[in-house]
């Protein structure tokens, strides 16, 4: 009888735990949450970037790990619209061009100059200089509640900055000048909108719940300019987070390049501010430059967190 009454028992706790996960596993099923991006004006939210790229030339390997860290301060709210200044908080360059040369650079970790060189004599120094030179400045970013930057401010500032507090000569305006192009090739306000929209123009503005899909399409220019097809489809929503899954598609047809690739990603975000909290994307690319064809895959991990 005594061992009836324990199985009786076991039963129905078992009963209990399945009926539990159940409604849970409905609630996660049928609930919805509002997604769009909601960054508190007042706050402040910090992100960490990294990308991790490996490339394939005519047999000879190349890597490059890039991280950026910043720090986005919500300055204005214009209704759904936020008007936000980013500040570079830290950058970091590794690369290896197949022992060709490689780079190592930290804007924690600046290089020492050695007395009586001339460090426009040595690109690594100069390149040293403007990475020590990037470390605290800020721009301005104004972003709608999809995640779309509306605008970029402040780049050309930046640059006049960063290259006047490098310390180069005034007598030498042409250096000057060279220097100030080669940085907004990869400092300006087309290219740094794409960045960031890579990572926030993707909200739908609406509730959503398990299964739904939508599409973004966004821009990359730079060196390598190319378009996102992009489709999120929401996985899982547990509290206030939600789980994204991320398809890509990338095209690029110029006379420089010719460029044809995929992204499959997975984000979480934080419902109640449109925070990436996480994000893991891993990209695959073939280029074809000249008649040389070029395979990349690179790797981009993103974390945030509201301060």
């Amino acid at each position: 009888m005594k061992k009836i009454s324990l199985l009786v028992l076991a039963f129905a706790l078992l009963t209990a735990m399945v009926s539990v996960q159940s409604c849970q596993s409905t609630k996660t099923a049928t609930a919805s949450k509002m997604l769009k991006f909601n960054f508190e004006k007042g706050k402040s939210y910090d992100y960490e970037m990294i990308m991790n790229m490996d490339q394939e030339v005519m047999g000879q390997k190349m890597k490059m790990d890039m991280t950026m860290y910043y720090t986005l301060d919500v300055k204005e709210a214009e209704g759904d619209t936020k008007i936000i200044t980013s500040t570079y908080d830290r950058f970091k360059l590794a690369m290896d061009m197949g022992g060709m040369m490689s780079i190592d650079m930290d804007t924690d970790k600046p290089m020492i100059a050695d007395e009586g060189t001339d460090p426009k004599k040595d690109p690594m120094k100069m390149v040293n200089r403007v990475f020590g030179a990037i470390k605290g400045k800020q721009f301005q970013l104004k972003v709608d509640a999809e995640g779309k930057v509306l605008e970029v401010t402040g780049m050309k500032e930046l640059a006049s900055s960063i290259i006047d507090s490098m310390g180069m000569d005034d007598d030498d305006p042409a250096m000057k000048e060279k220097m100030r192009e080669a940085f907004s090739k990869q400092f300006n306000d087309a290219d740094v909108k794409s960045q960031f929209e890579r990572i926030l123009y993707i909200f739908p503005n609406k509730e959503v719940k398990v299964g739904d899909s939508w599409e973004k399409s966004t821009s990359m220019g730079g060196e390598m300019p190319a378009k996102y097809n992009s489709t999120y489809t929401v996985k899982e929503i547990e509290g206030d987070m939600v789980t994204l899954e991320e398809n890509s598609r990338i095209t690029s047809s110029n006379e420089q390049m010719e460029m044809n690739g995929k992204v499959k990603g997975t984000l979480v975000v934080d419902s109640r501010s449109g925070l990436v909290v996480s994000a893991d994307q891993n990209m695959d690319i073939t280029a074809k430059m000249q008649g040389t064809s070029v395979d990349i895959k690179a790797v981009t991990k993103v974390k945030g967190k509201a301060n």
